[in-house]
């Protein structure tokens, strides 16, 4: 049986690449996105979902779909991310900041806590999160991409 993927932000960017590469292989793919235009363009043959991954409530019901269409998930590509605003730490607007750590790192935890409860009741599968080095060396004006990666 093929591998079951799922990958949040896989509509366009690395997502996409992911979830073509997954493909290729003959994985099962499904990608979630917020962006209805690129999710209308995905791979032929890859699912795709409207889902915001910081909301908790979407993201639950996503997995659940997820569940019940498939019977489980084999791997977990956590990729959805923005940059967030730029600007100086003393500019920056608390809501710009909350919004990146929202999308960042909610989404991330959201989309492993969900995906975990599959895997450990089928004693497998693997969770991947995307990262970049800004969270090794920062960038100037760039404090909460930095700070989520």
């Amino acid at each position: 049986m093929s591998k079951r993927v799922v990958i949040t932000a896989g509509a366009a960017g690395i997502g996409r690449a992911m979830a073509t590469a997954f493909a290729a292989t003959g994985a099962r793919v499904w990608v979630t996105d917020v962006d209805e235009a690129a999710l209308g363009a995905v791979t032929q043959g890859v699912r795709a979902s409207r889902v915001d991954t910081a909301d908790e409530d979407a993201m639950s019901k996503f997995m659940s779909e997820v569940r019940e269409v498939w019977g489980g998930i084999d791997a977990l590509c956590a990729n959805a991310g923005i940059k967030g605003p730029t600007a100086a730490i003393e500019d920056m607007p608390l809501d710009g900041w909350r919004d990146c750590l929202a999308v960042n790192l909610d989404g991330a935890f959201l989309a492993a806590k969900h995906a975990a409860p599959m895997m450990k009741a089928q004693r497998s599968g693997a969770m991947i999160f995307t990262s970049s080095t800004a969270g090794l060396y920062g960038y100037p004006f760039r404090s909460p991409y930095a700070a989520a990666k």
